[in-house]
């Protein structure tokens, strides 16, 4: 199973479109529902969005949900930063961070993806379920191109459940009775 996300080019899609500045007459427009989105697209609904052209930089607070193909991101707060060819180069989500995918939920409270690396840093108690295991640590680093997860710092626990590593459920058939000559 895949150990991590394809939600920072999704959301980079999205994130750093400029939005086309409405005038006053065209603050009626109807908001299109999620379901009206073509596939394969991400709908990212919040609060509030403030876009800076100048820095290329775009917040996105209050109720941020980000709903893919494979995955629904919760989180109280998400910037997103760009060059100046709009190219993401990181993604920060804060507070009550919740990433759901089929088999694997994801809690933080501070989630940054780093596009040159391709690398998620998870922390503020942050924890994955992936099926019947489970993943704790201070902070765990998630390298989304490579496959790797690293769980860094003090009290990392895994759990892994389901007869992994020989904690099987079956019971071992006793050993054959020695015979006496």
């Amino acid at each position: 199973m895949n150990p991590f996300f394809r939600l920072p080019v999704v959301i980079a899609l999205l994130a750093l479109a400029w939005l086309p500045r409405l005038s006053a007459q065209d603050t009626s427009l109807p908001i299109p529902s999620t379901d009206s989105a073509p596939p394969g697209s991400t709908v990212i609904t919040a609060d509030e969005l403030r876009a800076d052209e100048n820095t290329h930089v775009s917040v996105f607070t209050g109720d941020v949900t980000v709903t893919g193909t494979n995955f629904t991101l919760t989180c109280d707060e998400m910037t997103v930063y760009s060059d100046k060819a709009n190219k993401i180069q990181r993604i920060v989500c804060v507070g009550n961070v919740v990433i759901n995918q089929p088999g694997r939920v994801t809690h933080c409270g501070r989630s940054e993806y780093f596009a040159e690396d391709d690398k998620f840093v998870l922390t503020d108690q942050p924890s994955i379920v992936d099926g019947k295991n489970q993943y704790y640590s201070p902070k765990i680093v998630i390298y989304r191109s490579t496959q790797q997860i690293s769980l860094l710092g003090k009290g990392s626990k895994v759990i892994l459940g389901g007869g992994a590593l020989g904690s099987s459920t079956k019971t071992t058939p006793p050993a054959p009775a020695r015979s006496t000559p």
